[in-house]
């Protein structure tokens, strides 16, 4: 078969019907002022209070679970296990990333007026401040249970938790999943290896590696930011006209 002949098929095969009232709906249209009329542009900021109602309650709900377990068990257990509940955190914003791989409608949003790429900063940026703001008030609430400085509390709470958010989002990026299974198996693993550290190298949260805590900060906080920019970029994104 040529392929003017299969060009032929495909368009007997995809021939649309003739649109019935079209002349009338267009009548509506004009009366209604609506014709001519340019959608109104949107604000950064109404656009991210918009995309705040779309990231599913059960992930806030986990988040706020999540903060206030690491309150309770740093006033009646200040050990090292607080910190290590900290990667779980990373669990919401990477499930929420595959949202819409997992209802197929990646390939719609890449076409969609607010693309998949400008929806997936928005929802990453809005979990990632509202997690780091609540680890920070958690930081604040419980540095009185500990015997070390509040930069020393800082940086055991927030290493483990970009941790697992730098090594979950890799693994994001190089295999989209329906379930996610891999990336919440991540978190998990994170929070154990940083519960089980201290039993086989006991300075590890001693005031002397605190400058190994800073850099380690540093380094995957630098990490994340390049591993989210190689992620972006690889989204297309046609203009929507």
């Amino acid at each position: 078969m040529n392929e003017e002949k299969l060009i032929l098929q495909i368009r007997e095969l995809c021939n649309s019907q003739q649109p019935e009232n079209k002349s009338e709906f267009f009548q509506h249209l004009k009366k209604q002022g609506m014709l001519n009329r340019r959608l109104r542009v949107m604000s950064h900021g109404e656009f991210l209070a918009c995309q705040l109602f779309y990231i599913g309650k059960w992930i806030w709900m986990l988040a706020g679970c999540l903060l206030l377990l690491i309150v309770w068990i740093s006033f009646r257990r200040p050990g090292y296990y607080p910190f290590a509940l900290t990667p779980l955190l990373s669990a919401g914003i990477l499930i929420e990333t595959r949202r819409s791989f997992r209802w197929r409608m990646a390939e719609l949003e890449h076409a969609a007026r607010f693309s998949l790429r400008s929806v997936f900063l928005a929802r990453t940026f809005l979990l990632g401040a509202v997690n780091t703001a609540g680890l920070v008030i958690v930081i604040l609430i419980v540095r009185p249970c500990f015997s070390c400085s509040l930069l020393r509390v800082f940086l055991y709470m927030m290493v483990p938790y970009l941790t697992a958010s730098y090594l979950g989002s890799v693994y994001e990026r190089l295999h989209r999943t329906e379930q996610g299974l891999g990336s919440m198996l991540i978190c998990i693993l994170t929070s154990a290896f940083f519960a089980a550290a201290p039993a086989f190298f006991s300075l590890l949260y001693g005031e002397s590696l605190t400058v190994f805590w800073a850099a380690a900060f540093v380094l995957i906080t630098c990490s994340l930011a390049g591993n989210l920019r190689v992620w972006i970029r690889n989204m297309e994104e046609p203009v929507w006209n």
